[in-house]
């Protein structure tokens, strides 16, 4: 008896969930819709500021979350997008606090913003406590960048990494059947030493991802190559730091940052700020979406490596 009570009461708290998740989904369907038939930014109140924030670690998102949203990079391009396209927009201010991601993520809204440059619309990057690797290389896409003096930022580098457990597998008779089509088909695999030949592919691929990052900092900020690579080197660096060595332009806070927008913009002192609306809801949801898309088995990330080249601060 005690069992099947246990057992209905299991399935009644089943529905009740798959009922809220079904409420919830049409929820965010008609918003969805709403907000294609409205602008994204406020009503009409003249030409101003929008604001777009990057914040936490840089990822693409293949496919929205549990509940429609989009995520990660694919939510900031998506938000440039619709204020490149917004008449009232005359300038954005990009608000960093980021330790940078993967190399696709970062590379596609560094290529977002430089659009937005090409189209005249100026982008001024605002630093907050983190805008490091990644974080620095979306910074360099806008015309004018403002950090604080506490700023923890550079980091201008590529990192891919994985644990080596051979000799935790070996002290308890762990072994594990491969079998691949390629010799570098396991690649980073953690129950074995990496060979001579996959370091040197790797390194390649570093190198290459490099290059990249070093080259596109130079265009961003009208540098020379050689000058960006004297300090790219993966150190990290203040505020003022940065300032000295030319890879922002001035000290200052999110308002210093709001304030040269406007100077780009040619707008007035008090002209307004479009900043991005998320009602609490969405801001739950997106919660659990995170937690739900980031969720995996305890262990799983050591016995089967993730293959990710990054642009990161690794703190």
């Amino acid at each position: 008896m005690e069992r099947e009570r246990k057992l209905t009461v299991a399935i009644l708290a089943m529905l009740i969930l798959v009922a809220v998740i079904a409420i919830v989904d049409i929820s965010f369907k008609i918003e969805e819709k709403h907000s294609r038939e409205i602008k994204l930014t406020l009503p009409d109140i003249g030409a101003g500021i929008g604001i777009v924030r990057v914040e936490g670690p840089i990822e693409l998102s293949s496919r929205p979350g549990p509940f429609g949203m989009p995520e990660g990079a694919e939510a900031v391009v998506k938000r440039l997008d619709s204020l490149e396209k917004d008449s009232n927009i005359r300038a954005v201010v990009l608000r960093i606090n980021s330790p940078g991601g993967t190399v696709a993520a970062t590379q596609e809204i560094y290529e977002k913003i430089m659009k937005l440059r090409k189209k005249n619309i100026p982008v001024v990057a605002s630093m907050g406590d983190l805008a490091a690797s990644g974080g620095y290389y979306v910074a360099a896409a806008c015309n004018h960048i403002v950090a604080n003096y506490g700023t923890v930022t550079g980091s201008i580098g590529v990192i891919a990494y994985s644990p080596n457990l051979r000799r935790l597998f070996d002290k308890f008779g762990i072994k594990m059947n491969v079998i691949k089509s390629g010799k570098y088909k396991d690649i980073l695999a953690s129950h074995r030493d990496m060979s001579r030949d996959e370091r040197v592919l790797l390194q390649e691929l570093i190198d290459s991802s490099y290059g990249k990052f070093v080259k596109d900092v130079a265009v961003g900020r009208n540098m020379s190559e050689l000058d960006i690579m004297k300090v790219a080197d993966g150190r990290i660096m203040s505020g003022i730091t940065a300032l000295e060595n030319k890879l922002v332009d001035q000290m200052g806070t999110f308002e210093d940052a709001i304030a040269k927008a406007r100077e780009l913009a040619g707008l007035d002192e008090d002209s307004p700020v479009y900043e991005e609306k998320t009602s609490p809801f969405n801001e739950f949801f997106g919660t659990l979406n995170s937690i739900l898309r980031g969720s995996s088995l305890p262990g799983s990330e050591v016995l089967y490596p993730v293959y990710k080249l990054e642009y990161r601060y690794m703190r």
